[in-house]
């Protein structure tokens, strides 16, 4: 299963075991009873058992060890079909751009910004080092 929601359990603490694979006729943790029982999540306390993977290929700089640092994995909760539209069309502060209109001021200010009265005018950037600032002295 990519997800499964079952009804949270005092006994149903984790999905696997390091110990399944010696035995995978009778593992230590059999997942199927979990969702087998069928039970109804309405008004309950809610787990959501996921699925996630990782793949790593080694290379020449995994020897003598395999740094993990900056490694990771995440999971993002957003809902698929379950609204027959986008349900941001209906946001109050919502703006439509249509086709070709990518350059109006009307509806994208982000596209006048050159032409705004009140934005300020800014010198050219110029940087002299360090001049003034440090002095090292024979």
């Amino acid at each position: 299963y990519k997800v499964a929601i079952t009804k949270q359990k005092d006994s149903e603490q984790t999905s696997s075991s390091l110990y399944n694979q010696n035995d995978i006729w009778t593992p230590a943790v059999d997942f199927s009873k979990y969702i087998e029982d069928n039970e109804s999540i309405e008004d309950q306390d809610l787990v959501a058992w996921v699925t996630t993977g990782f793949l790593h290929i080694p290379h020449a700089e995994d020897i003598p060890n395999t740094v993990t640092v900056g490694n990771g994995g995440g999971v993002i909760l957003r809902p698929h079909n379950y609204f027959d539209e986008d349900p941001s069309i209906h946001s109050t502060d919502s703006v439509y751009l249509s086709p070709g209109a990518e350059d109006s001021c009307e509806n994208n200010r982000m596209a006048c910004l050159a032409h705004e009265t009140c934005s300020p005018t800014l010198e050219t950037f110029t940087y002299h080092g360090f001049d003034g600032v440090m002095k090292f002295e024979d």
